[in-house]
């Protein structure tokens, strides 16, 4: 149970972190999303979303349903890369790391959602 709950953190720490790091990455390499294709305003509003995102997965009294549509966010977000790589011809090197970035978030999500329901429904018992 205890290694459940290590893992549970870790992972959700590991989602958070790598959401931290985008928008970081996002904020400090705007000609880089320029050339993807994205206007400034929308970088702006990426970062701002990633970050409020990552802070509140951390937070314990969140809501579960607020939790989904921040995860629903963050999914989104890296198939909108995903795609935008694609499409702006990148190097396969780029495009493979935002499809490995997008799978283990994906597995990630998936394996915290899944406890998260077992701990709701064990609480309403």
């Amino acid at each position: 149970m205890k290694n459940n709950r290590i893992t549970y953190w870790f992972i959700k720490g590991f989602i958070s972190f790598f959401m931290l790091f985008s928008a970081y990455f996002s904020f400090s390499h705007a000609r880089d999303l320029q050339l993807l294709g994205f206007p400034d305003y929308f970088r702006i509003e990426l970062v701002t979303a990633k970050v409020i995102g990552a802070i509140l997965l951390l937070i314990p009294q969140v809501p579960l349903r607020f939790k989904e549509w921040i995860y629903a966010g963050f999914c989104i977000a890296m198939v909108s890369a995903l795609i935008a790589h694609i499409c702006s011809h990148d190097p396969a090197s780029k495009i493979i790391f935002v499809v490995a970035d997008l799978i283990l978030i994906v597995l990630s999500i998936r394996y915290v959602s899944k406890r998260d329901y077992i701990t709701l429904n064990n609480k309403q018992i």
